[in-house]
C-alpha cells in the first residue's frame, strides 16, 4: 500500500513539550488507545485499525488566548474510489457556533512533501492536492503546524464552546480535522450559527498539551501522562478510544469531583460556589450511563466528564466522552441527561448532523425522557413529557408545523427557536407515539440493534427506521409520513 505523510502546523509559540512515550499499546490498537477503553469495548475497536489516528501537540497560553501546535493524521482510504485530493476543516473559521476566532495552517506534507493547498468556504476547507491519486486501500501521513486565537467573552457570538472566559478555555475544534467522504463526496458544508456543524468519521487520537501549571483539565478519552514539562508550565497527554472528535477545556478555578459507576469513572469539573450541583451532576450522570447501558448498550469507554463552562446561545453541548453544561443550568438534569446520551446518538453511532440533524437530536431528546421514566417520579416525567407537547402545539396552533427531517441549512433561515421546537421537541414526541404504537420490547429492541450494528458508522435515516419496521413486524410509512415528512 501507497504510504502518505501529511504534516499540518502553525506557529506562534516554541514547540510544545513531548511528555514522553507511552506504554506499550494493546494488540491490534495503535499506540496506547486501550488506556480509554473499558475491556467490553476493546474487542470491538480492535476491529478498527484502519480508521484515522490523529497525534496532536498543543501548547496554550492562557494569558493571550492563544496556542500553536502540530498534527500528524495517518489516514487509510477507505472509499472504493481513488481519491485525488483530501478535504479538511478548520472550523472556528467559520464564526457561528464558534464566534469570532482564528484557525491557521502553515507547512503542510504528505508523507514528509510539500503539498498545494486551497482554502475555500471563509478559510474553513482546506484541499490538499495529492501529487498521485491515493488509491483504495492506499494509506498517507499527513503533518502540519497550525496555530489559533480564542474569542475573548463570547466575541462574535458564538456557543462558547471555543472561547475564554471567567478563566475557562472552552477549545473545540481547535485543530484541522478531516472532512467525511460520502456518497455525496467530500462533505464541506458552511459552519452553522445553531446546531452542530462538525459532521466527522470516528478516529483514535493522542494529544500532548502543554499549558501553565495550576490548570485543571478535563479533556475526550484518558489521561494517561502528567509532568512538568518545565518551570512554569506542565504537559499532559491523553488518549481516546474511537471517537468522532477531540475537545479539552481548561480552567484555573475549576473543582473536580468523581464518582465510579461500574467501572466508569465519572468526572465533574465546576466553578467555585456550584457544589451542591456538581453532587446532583455525578448523580444524574449515574443513572443515565446505567439506564441507557442497559436500554441502548454498554458505554463502551473508562471515563465520562461533565464540565460546568460558561456558555452563550447554547445551554450545552456534547462531545466524545466529555460534556459541557452552561453554568446558568449546571446540574440540570434535562439537560445533562441529554447531553450524556449524546455518547450513544451522535459519537459512538454518528450521523450526518447537517443533512439530517434529527436523527441525533430527536433521539437524544426522547432519550433524556427515558431517563425521567426510570429514575425520578411519574409527576417529573409528565411534566418533562408536558414539555415537549407544549412546545409542539405552540407550532401547530400557529401554523408553523414543519418536517422533523429538515437539514440545519433549512432551519437556519427559520431561527434557532423553531429548530428547537421542530427537531427536538416534535421530534421527541414522534419517538413517545412510535414506541406506544410498536410496544416497547420492540421499540427497545430496534434502538439495541441499532446501537449495536451501527456502532462507529454513519447512520442514515433508513438504518434507523427500518429497524422499528423489522422488530415490531410492520409497516410504519404513515405513520413516518405524520412525524417526520
Amino acid at each position: 500500500m501507497t504510504m502518505l505523510l501529511l504534516l499540518f502546523s502553525l506557529v506562534f509559540l516554541p514547540a510544545a513539550a513531548a511528555c514522553g512515550s507511552p506504554d506499550l499499546p494493546e494488540p491490534g490498537l495503535p499506540y496506547s488507545q486501550s488506556e480509554a477503553l473499558l475491556s467490553s469495548g476493546l474487542e470491538e475497536a480492535s476491529r478498527l485499525p484502519l480508521i484515522p489516528h490523529y497525534d496532536l501537540k498543543l501548547r496554550i497560553d492562557t494569558e493571550s488566548a492563544t496556542y500553536e501546535g502540530s498534527a500528524s493524521i495517518d489516514y487509510t482510504n477507505l472509499e472504493q474510489v481513488s481519491l485525488d485530493s483530501v478535504f479538511l476543516r478548520l472550523f472556528p473559521n467559520g464564526g457561528g457556533t464558534y464566534g469570532n476566532g482564528r484557525l491557521t495552517v502553515s507547512a503542510v506534507k504528505v508523507d514528509d512533501i510539500s503539498v498545494d493547498v486551497l482554502l475555500s468556504l471563509d478559510d474553513t476547507v482546506l484541499e490538499l492536492d495529492l501529487q498521485d491519486p491515493l488509491f483504495p486501500g492506499g494509506q498517507i501521513t499527513k503533518g502540519r503546524d497550525f496555530a489559533g486565537s480564542v474569542p475573548l467573552d463570547f466575541d462574535g457570538g458564538g456557543y462558547g464552546i471555543y472561547n475564554m472566559k471567567d478563566h475557562v478555555l472552552s477549545l473545540a475544534g481547535w485543530y484541522p480535522i478531516l472532512s467525511v467522504y460520502d456518497d455525496e463526496g467530500w462533505n464541506i458544508d458552511p459552519v452553522s450559527s445553531i446546531g452542530d456543524s462538525v459532521y466527522s468519521d470516528i478516529a483514535y487520537y493522542t494529544v500532548e498539551v502543554t499549558a501553565p501549571a495550576g490548570m485543571v483539565h478535563a479533556a475526550t478519552g484518558s489521561l494517561v501522562q502528567e509532568k512538568q514539562a518545565e518551570a512554569g508550565l506542565f504537559c499532559a497527554k491523553y488518549v481516546s478510544g474511537p471517537a468522532r472528535d477531540f475537545y479539552m477545556v481548561l480552567g484555573e478555578d475549576l473543582v473536580k469531583k468523581v464518582k465510579e459507576v461500574n467501572g466508569i469513572m465519572v468526572n465533574t469539573y465546576y466553578l467555585v460556589g456550584h457544589e451542591a450541583e456538581a453532587d446532583m451532576t455525578l448523580d444524574i450522570a449515574e443513572d443515565s450511563l446505567k439506564t441507557f447501558s442497559n436500554r441502548f448498550g454498554p458505554y463502551p469507554y473508562k471515563e465520562l466528564d461533565i464540565v460546568d463552562v460558561p456558555m452563550n446561545g447554547s445551554v450545552a453541548v456534547e462531545f466524545p466522552g466529555i460534556v459541557v453544561v452552561g453554568s446558568s443550568v449546571f446540574g440540570n438534569a434535562v439537560f445533562t441527561s441529554h447531553e450524556i446520551a449524546h455518547q450513544w446518538w451522535y459519537n459512538v453511532v454518528g450521523n450526518d448532523v447537517i443533512d439530517d440533524p434529527w436523527i441525533d437530536e430527536a433521539l437524544t431528546t426522547y432519550s433524556s425522557l427515558i431517563y425521567y421514566e426510570f429514575n425520578r417520579s411519574g409527576i417529573e416525567y409528565n411534566q418533562v413529557l408536558d414539555y415537549f407537547k407544549h412546545e409542539y402545539e405552540k407550532i401547530k396552533s400557529s401554523g408553523s408545523d414543519d418536517a422533523v427531517s429538515e437539514g440545519l441549512d433549512y432551519f437556519e433561515k427559520l431561527g434557532g427557536r423553531h429548530y428547537s421546537r421542530i427537531v427536538y421537541s416534535k421530534g421527541a414526541m414522534f419517538y413517545h407515539e412510535l414506541r406506544r404504537e410498536i410496544g416497547d420490547r420492540a421499540f427497545f429492541d430496534a434502538l439495541r440493534d441499532y446501537y449495536a450494528d451501527m456502532k462507529y458508522s454513519i447512520a442514515s435515516a433508513d438504518d434507523l427506521l427500518d429497524r422499528f419496521e423489522e422488530f415490531s413486524g410492520r409497516q410504519l410509512d404513515d405513520l413516518y409520513r405524520e412525524w417526520l415528512y
